[in-house]
């Protein structure tokens, strides 16, 4: 019976030890090279592994939230402004994810004490309270009657929320086991003990990533991650016209990967010439489908930068299928993923570079933008299902402008966080972000909108400050209702440093 005993604890122990080693230890001692857009908690925890590793040498400001977040500060023109305006050397550091919310900031803070943040900046917008999901789920409901049990329990829906169960499960299980049913409950109990369960659904990405990069095409992605092209890339690897580079190694020796829709050839071939100024290469396309082009050895003789110009574009919007998409950017051929390059990036989770698509409204008026925006962002939802949580959004806000606020759910873990900093006495800023100008006409005249602001003011007190900015920032510096541009990004750094370099003592 002894035996049995030793061996059973024995076994316990190995578990654990091997779960420990793999999951918790070794697979965030791999180089991550997941950009933002594609493995948001992974990316989280890894960053969150790499600040807590560093030593700190400076103050610290931690920027929590949502995309939201993410879309709006750009930590080294952050880091860059304070210092050069403010005579502050501070390191600005992300703990953000695509779909955060109140909830879940609330459950990081105690992640927050390792890190010793002299400032914590939470950037917020509508989207991060859900307030939308009650109309999803019912129609013919109201956010100032809704049941609050049923939206808590809707949250925890994997859908909603799977950081609940990869990221926090533990501090999730904590705060709002009691509303879980038999089946939730035991799924949250096995990912707190087990790591291997935890991130059985995450961690593979980036060995998956790892192992693209350095075998693979690169062809099968969701963001791209090569070199930048002087002539601009969309965010999925799309050029225009043309595309300019210089040749590598990597090039030489394995050629280079473009994708061709049948909406560039058109029913025939299309010319592609390589021109470096002294040579000239011309390749027809003409199969509908990723193609490995070989450049002309001569090419690589020297280091000379080559321009790539196609015969014709295509446009999305004139497409079907997966190429359909309601915009009018000239298109040309897709970029493998780390196009360029002799080896892939990696710790680039939370660095944005710009693309196309952020210049798309530069120099747009106003009754054009605005007859822009109604119709990339909501029209054609039988074609693009993508696009319902931004349809949701729209009627969310038509709807709740004629409600009464009720500071429920969320804005109650808004409450607990601004509480959590006040007893602590670390500084904390809240910030009722921008909104691009058209979304905020549909609510912002109404008493909802007017309580909501007073609900977060009242939040301002000791260490805790509230900032309204919500309209400060003009509709071109948006891509969609909350998300800025990169230009609308750096036009906002300014005005963000101005009030953070002033909560710091002179």
């Amino acid at each position: 019976m002894k035996k049995r005993i030793f061996f059973l604890t024995c076994l316990i122990v190995f578990l654990f030890g091997i779960d420990t080693l793999f999951f918790r230890k070794i697979q965030f001692l791999l180089p991550n090279e997941s950009p933002w857009n594609t493995n948001h908690f992974f990316n989280f925890l890894y960053e969150y592994e790499r600040i807590r590793s560093l030593p700190k040498i400076k103050k610290r400001i931690i920027i929590v939230g949502s995309s939201v977040a993410y879309y709006s500060i750009d930590a080294r023109s952050l880091e860059k402004t304070l210092k050069e305006k403010y005579s502050l050397d501070v390191d600005v550091f992300y703990l953000a994810y695509a779909g955060n919310s109140p909830l879940y900031v609330y459950l990081l803070l105690n992640w927050l004490t390792p890190l010793q943040p002299d400032l914590v900046v939470y950037p917020v917008n509508f989207i991060d309270y859900r307030l939308h999901r009650t109309y999803v789920l019912f129609p013919d409901g109201r956010n100032d009657t809704v049941d609050e049990s049923l939206m808590i329990r809707d949250a925890l829906t994997f859908g909603e929320a799977p950081q609940s169960l990869w990221v926090f499960p533990w501090e999730t299980l904590m705060e709002v086991g009691s509303e879980m049913d038999t089946e939730t409950l035991s799924r949250y109990i096995v990912s707190s003990g087990f790591s291997f369960y935890r991130y059985k659904d995450i961690y593979e990405q980036n060995l998956q990533n790892l192992i693209q990069h350095r075998f693979g095409r690169n062809t099968s992605y969701h963001s791209y991650m090569g070199v930048n092209i002087p002539e601009g890339v969309n965010g999925l690897g799309w050029t225009g016209k043309q595309f300019s580079f210089f040749p590598t190694h990597k090039m030489e020796k394995k050629g280079i990967w473009l994708e061709v829709t049948p909406y560039l050839l058109a029913g025939s071939t299309c010319k592609l010439t390589f021109s470096n100024g002294d040579t000239n290469q011309v390749v027809n396309l003409k199969d509908a489908r990723w193609t490995n082009v070989r450049l002309d050895p001569i090419f690589f003789r020297e280091n000379k930068q080559i321009t790539a110009t196609l015969e014709r574009v295509w446009y999305a919007n004139e497409a079907t299928g997966a190429y359909l998409d309601y915009h009018y950017d000239p298109m040309g051929v897709r970029l493998e993923q780390t196009f360029g390059l002799e080896v892939a990036k990696s710790d680039v989770q939370y660095s944005r570079e710009p693309r196309t698509e952020d210049y798309r409204y530069k120099g747009m008026d106003d009754k054009t933008y605005t007859r822009y925006f109604y119709y990339r962002l909501l029209e054609g939802l039988d074609k693009r299902p993508g696009i319902g949580y931004l349809v949701a959004l729209k009627l969310a806000k038509e709807r709740i402008k004629n409600e009464k606020f009720r500071p429920f759910f969320h804005f109650r873990y808004l409450q607990k966080i601004a509480d959590h900093f006040r007893t602590r006495n670390i500084p904390f800023l809240l910030i009722n972000n921008p909104e691009n100008p058209i979304s905020l006409s549909w609510y912002e005249d109404s008493d909802w909108y007017r309580d909501h602001l007073l609900f977060l003011q009242s939040l301002d007190s000791g260490s805790v400050h509230f900032w309204d900015i919500h309209g400060v920032l003009p509709m071109q510096g948006f891509s969609d209702f909350h998300h800025f541009t990169y230009l609308g990004m750096e036009q906002m750094n300014s005005i963000y440093a101005e009030r953070i370099g002033n909560l710091f003592p002179k």
